[in-house]
C-alpha cells in the first residue's frame, strides 16, 4: 500500500507542477535514444494517469515549442520525420503518446488546434 501512496503523491506533485512535464517533453529533442524512450514512457504514463492530464501535457508542448518559436509538437514530429535513425519501439511510444493525448481531449476546438497542428508539420506522410 506504501507503494501505491507514493505513486499517487507522486503523480500528484507531476500534475500540479508543469514545468515537470515541459522538461519531459524537451527531452524528446535529445539525441540520446534511452534519455527519449525514457521521457516518452514517462509521458505515457501522465497522460493514462487521469484523462485531464491530456491537457496539462498539451499545456506544457505549447509552452516548450513556443518558447522556441516551434508550432505545437515539433519534438515529437522531428522524431517520427526521422524515421530512419529512430527505431520503431520510439515510433510507437510516440504515436501512442499523440493518440492517448489527442484520445482525452475533452473539446472539439483543443481537439481541432492540435490535429491542425500535427497535419501541417506533415502527419499525415509520417503515417502512410
Amino acid at each position: 500500500m506504501g507503494q501505491v501512496m507514493l505513486y499517487v503523491d507522486g503523480m500528484n506533485g507531476v500534475m500540479a507542477h508543469n514545468q515537470t512535464v515541459q522538461w519531459l517533453y524537451s527531452l524528446i529533442a535529445s539525441r540520446f535514444r534511452l534519455v527519449v524512450k525514457t521521457a516518452l514512457k514517462l509521458l505515457l504514463v501522465f497522460a493514462e494517469y487521469v484523462e485531464s492530464n491530456c491537457l496539462l501535457l498539451i499545456r506544457a508542448v505549447l509552452t516548450v515549442d513556443n518558447a522556441q518559436g516551434l508550432p505545437p509538437w515539433s519534438n515529437i514530429m522531428r522524431l517520427l520525420k526521422d524515421y530512419d535513425t529512430a527505431d520503431t519501439e520510439l515510433l510507437i511510444y510516440a504515436m501512442t503518446l499523440i493518440n492517448r493525448t489527442l484520445n482525452g481531449i475533452p473539446d472539439q476546438d483543443t481537439y481541432y488546434d492540435q490535429v491542425d497542428a500535427l497535419e501541417e508539420q506533415g502527419m499525415e506522410s509520417v503515417v502512410q
